[in-house]
């Protein structure tokens, strides 16, 4: 895909809050990569093939479980897809739908979601909500300890995670935190502390921008580190997606721009 041709005019929009993200428009096919986030993937104009614990599907709708790994090809098809932090309300009021599994296949018309494409932010956000009333359940509350710490993280952004620090602050042992943040989140605490350094990434996308200090604001240690985590979580770099013009970005949940 040449840089002339993603010059031409945009193919969707990113739209972005802090503790989600979608993605409305057409996308490009992609290799394998894990998500830290929960992927809710619709095909808007139709059905879409999606790879996932190791065997190609036709869709309409799908939800996937954070940190499983997943390629897309959606075809001629324009897409919804939501990617639901799982430490959020919203994937908590979903994820009773996997029942244990990875991934699972929605029952949910989707025909009235065609109009997705042309709304804004308020109208992107309204139809999750939608999905949450149709599907969802009361989202179960995290331990207050563990909500504590994503709080920290989100909050301080470090280089690197302290794991010893981040227990004694809530009272925890290393070990006890660890794995109660993994068993609630579904995550280990150095994967979620990633997923919110690229978020950091996605709310300073901005057209020219060099990777090297999209790196650099996120807080990533040098530009090969972000490099890795963006292949490995989405098998593409922002430079191929909006600094190159694919996609128009809404910061709609963010309390400034950069």
């Amino acid at each position: 895909m040449t840089g002339l041709v993603m010059q031409q005019s945009p193919h969707g929009t990113l739209f972005l809050w802090p503790d989600h993200w979608h993605v409305v428009g057409r996308l490009m096919p992609n290799r394998p990569h894990r998500h830290i986030s929960a992927s809710w993937l619709v095909g808007l104009d139709g059905c879409f093939r999606i790879r996932v614990d190791g065997h190609w599907r036709m869709t309409r709708a799908v939800l996937v479980a954070p940190d499983v790994e997943q390629s897309l090809e959606p075809g001629d098809t324009r897409m919804w897809c939501a990617q639901l932090d799982p430490d959020s309300r919203y994937w908590r009021s979903l994820c009773h739908l996997l029942e244990e599994r990875s991934w699972v296949e929605v029952s949910h018309s989707v025909e009235e979601l065609d109009s997705i494409a042309d709304m804004g932010c308020a109208g992107v956000h309204e139809a999750l909500l939608n999905i949450l009333q149709a599907l969802g359940e009361r989202p179960e509350p995290l331990d207050d300890r563990v909500q504590q710490v994503c709080g920290l993280l989100r909050a301080e952004l470090p280089e690197r995670i302290q794991v010893a620090s981040l227990a004694a602050s809530v009272g925890l042992s290393p070990s006890r935190l660890s794995h109660l943040f993994r068993q609630q989140v579904g995550v280990p605490l150095r994967r979620f502390l990633l997923h919110l350094k690229v978020n950091q990434v996605l709310a300073h996308w901005e057209r020219g921008k060099t990777v090297s200090q999209l790196a650099l604001d996120a807080g990533f240690y040098d530009q090969p580190h972000f490099v890795r985590t963006a292949r490995d979580m989405f098998d593409a770099l922002p430079s191929e997606y909006v600094t190159t013009g694919w996609f128009n970005v809404c910061r709609c949940g963010l309390s400034s721009s950069p």
